[in-house]
This record gives structure tokens, sequence and C-alpha cells, in this order.
């Protein structure tokens, strides 16, 4: 008799035990995703049953209970449940911040220990890691002769971890690579790319849990960081794991070290830690350098013209009571406003940019107000809307909702506006109206071209927007 496996998998979810699995599942690895997600959730189960003898929930259940988050099955079923879909140079626009701010700047403050520490939060398969490497040695190589560099990737997904100490890529993976740097990064074996060995010999991966590992943990080499890529990764955990992360990563990062998240990662803790450094396409995030007290003093001195440019990028324009747009500082609209060098050659950083000073301190309000007027004066511009949802989410005041949905009102096509009310609702908790707008977001990009640029993205692409919203709707509850 076949078995019908839509039938087995709403079987399982309308179990008795169904929820405590997931709600122990969930607390273990901080996977909120999955929170109003239960019929992708109960497919992941089917995956892993029988299990042995076991072919109950309640079975499983105490099978995973009695072994723990760190035992064979546990470690199985978080490689169904983790996303692994990652490529070489993935939003190319911040490996570009990297290079020309962030990587320079690290260098310059090393110089006397030499030693330069990289960390891929969430590594999934790797090629981030490796990605980090090969900008090194190609752009850095002089600079770096001598050094101890280590770059340590780390997963929650064993099975990723593997693949990714292989080192060894489909097509999919090296998608968009030019044919000169195929050539030059990687070995052709089989229908695989491997990453050549000149571009392993820094990179190291083991298993980490960001939700229930401590941070910084020394004894697992984890803390004093330079540069933490953490992208992508947030997006799948609640609000208050979220935060907590956050903290974490600010822990494990040296003085001045820098903080790279994905998209839609920005809110408004980001900028209560770190300085937003904004360079054309991408925003970076960097941990204060120096207290306060000591960057008073040092600001008497005038900085270098290389200095003054990165302190300019760090704190977005305080822009007067007039309709201008205000410098966006969500992850989603990254392109800062025009900066004082050229977006292909940006200046190198070679100071640290300061706190604000007296006469900043109301640079918050000031970015408030400066959408205030802006919708005052073009009442019927849905960017203009959008914009104050923004700021409105990040500072945590007014109304982002209201504001997301008066922009949606001038636009129902505004595809942005959309995928930041789901964002909105779903931190509030409210999963129904956030799964309908981000099906709404999903259809406004269908019949339009992968690479075409999404309006007010910063450069995000309706193909990379595409992905982040299918991740959203998969398994979603109709």
């Amino acid at each position: 008799m076949m078995v019908n496996p839509a039938a087995t998998i709403e079987a399982i979810r309308r179990d008795p035990h169904f929820q405590r699995l997931k709600a122990m599942v969930i607390d273990a690895t901080g996977l909120a995703y999955y929170a109003d997600k239960d019929a992708a959730f109960a497919e992941r189960i089917n995956r892993r049953l029988p299990f042995g003898t076991v072919t109950t929930v309640a079975g499983y259940l105490a099978a995973l209970e009695a072994e723990g988050p760190g035992g064979p099955e546990y470690q199985g079923l978080i490689n169904e449940l983790a996303v692994g879909e990652t490529f070489f140079f993935r939003y190319i626009e911040q490996f570009d911040a990297l290079r020309a701010v962030a990587i320079p700047e690290c260098i310059r403050r090393n110089q006397s220990s030499r030693l330069l520490r990289i960390w891929s939060a969430g590594c999934s398969i790797g090629p981030e890691a490796y990605t980090i490497e090969i900008l090194l040695k190609q752009h850095f190589a002089s600079q770096l002769e001598g050094w101890q560099v280590h770059i340590v990737g780390t997963d929650i997904n064993g099975a990723f971890l593997e693949q990714a100490r292989r080192g060894a890529y489909g097509d999919w993976a090296v998608r968009g690579l030019s044919p000169e740097t195929l050539e030059a990064c990687f070995d052709r074996q089989d229908k695989l790319w491997s990453v050549k060995q000149k571009y392993r010999q820094w990179t190291t991966f083991m298993p980490f849990n960001l939700v229930e590992g401590a941070i910084p943990s020394y004894p697992h080499g984890i803390g004093h960081f330079d540069i933490i890529l953490c992208r992508n990764v947030m997006i799948y955990f609640d609000e208050a794991t979220r935060h907590r992360l956050l903290g974490n990563l600010h822990k494990a990062l040296a003085d001045g070290g820098w903080l790279v998240v994905g998209h839609a990662e920005a809110g408004p803790q980001m900028n209560e830690l770190f300085i937003p450094v904004s360079v054309p396409g991408a925003t970076l995030y960097r941990k204060q350098a120096e207290p306060p007290a000591m960057a008073a003093v040092s600001r008497k001195a005038t900085p270098s013209p290389a200095a003054a440019a990165l302190t300019l990028a760090a704190a977005p324009r305080r822009a007067a009571r007039a309709p201008a747009k205000p410098a966006p500082r969500s992850a989603t609209d990254a392109a800062s406003a025009p900066q004082s060098r050229s977006p292909a050659s940006p200046a190198p950083a070679s100071g640290v940019p300061a706190p604000p000073d007296a006469a900043e301190t109301s640079e918050r309000s000031s970015q408030l107000e400066a959408c205030l007027a802006r919708v005052e004066a073009q009442r019927l511009d849905p960017a203009a809307h959008y914009q104050l949802g923004l700021v409105e989410e990040e500072l945590g005041v007014g109304d982002p909702v209201a504001a997301f949905k008066r922009a949606l009102y001038l636009d129902p096509r505004f595809v942005l506006a959309d995928y930041h009310l789901a964002l909105a609702y779903w931190r509030r908790g409210r999963l129904v109206p956030a799964q309908r707008h981000f099906r709404n977001a999903r259809e406004a990009l269908d019949n339009r071209a992968d690479g075409e640029a999404v309006t007010e993205g910063g450069g995000l692409t309706v193909q990379e927007l595409r992905g982040m919203l299918d991740l959203w709707l998969t398994g979603e509850e109709g």
C-alpha cells in the first residue's frame, strides 16, 4: 500500500507532542524561522523517521531529549533544518567595502602584533570564509607577509562543515565568477570546483552554536576578532535571540573591530552598539575603538583627509529640515548618501572614526526630523514614508508599521515596503499579517528580471530579494 507523504506530514503536524518537539528544537537552535511554519518543520521530522526503532513523534521527542543537542540524531535534525544556500563573493559590495576600508584599517592597527583574526559566523558550506582568504591573498599579500592570519568558519550544521573542509563546489556556488577567477582560485575536478590549496592555508572550520555557545569562548578560539561576518543568520532568530547575539558579537570583537551583517539585519541595537560606516554600496559596523573621554581629546588634533572621510561616513549626515533624502542606514538600503569620494575608488581609512561630539549627539533625532520634514513636504511620495518607517523601526520610535502601510497605499507594488512591513509584523509576533506581506512582496517580483535593481534597495537585486523571500515562505501555512 502506497503511503501518502502529505498525509504523513499532516499526521505529524497534528500529533499532540509535535508543538513541544518544535519548541524544544527552536529553543536549542534559535531557529524561530520555523515558529509559524508547522508544515515545513513536520516535513523535516518526516525525513528523520523512522529513527532506529522510533516511529512516533513522542518516541522521537524522548530520544532527542535523552541525547541532548550534542547528540548525533539531534545534529542530524539540525542539518535538515539549517539553510545552506550560499556562493562565493556573495554581496560583492560588502567585500569591496572590506577591501577598501576595513582590512587596510586592521592592518594599520595591528602592525605591532602582526596578527589578523576573522570569523565567518554561520559559515554554511564555506564559500564566505574562502572568499576572505582569496581577497586577502589577491590584494594584501605583501602587507601580510610574515603575519599570522586566522580565518575561522563556524556553523551548527555538521554536514555543511564537512563540505566546507572538502572545499569542492558545484557550478551554483561559483556562479558569477569570471573565467579568470575560476582559473586562478579553483581546480576543476570532474564536475566540481575545488578551492586551490594556496587559498586554504589560513582557513579552518569547526562546529559552534551561536545560540547556546558562550561568546567570547576563548577555549574555542572565539574572541578578539578584527572582523566578524554574520550575514543572513539573524533573520532566522527571534528578537530576543538576535538582541543577545549582537551583544555577544560585540564582545567577541577587538576594540575597533568590524561587523558585517546581511540585508534586513540592521536594527536599533546595531546603532547602539556599533558605529555605522557607510561606504559606496554597503554599510559596515565598527566597535568603538576608544572611550568617549579619550576620543574627545584626540579630536582636538586635525584629522587627515582620509580619517575625516571615514568619520563623515561613520555618522550619516545631519540633514536640515528640508525634503532632502537622509542617508539610509538599513542594510537593505545600504548605499550611502553621496560621499566625498568616487564609488569606483573609495578612500582608504587611515584614522579611527571618533564617537559623536556634543554637536552630533542629536544626530538620531535630526535624522528622524529630516524624514518627518520630507514626508510633510512630499506627502504623496511613497519613498518618503518608506524611509520614515526604516528610521522609526531602527530607532524604536513612532509607528513604522503605519509608515510602511502609507508607502504601500501610495504604491501597492513597492516591494521593499511590503518586505519591511512583513519583518515589522514578524518582530512583533504578528505572524499571519507577516506571511501575507511576505507573499505580497514575492508576488510583486514575478516577471521581473533577476538582475534588476530593487527600488530603494541600495543595489539589492530582484534575484537576491526573491531568494530571501523564498526562505521566509518555505512551508508557509496556507
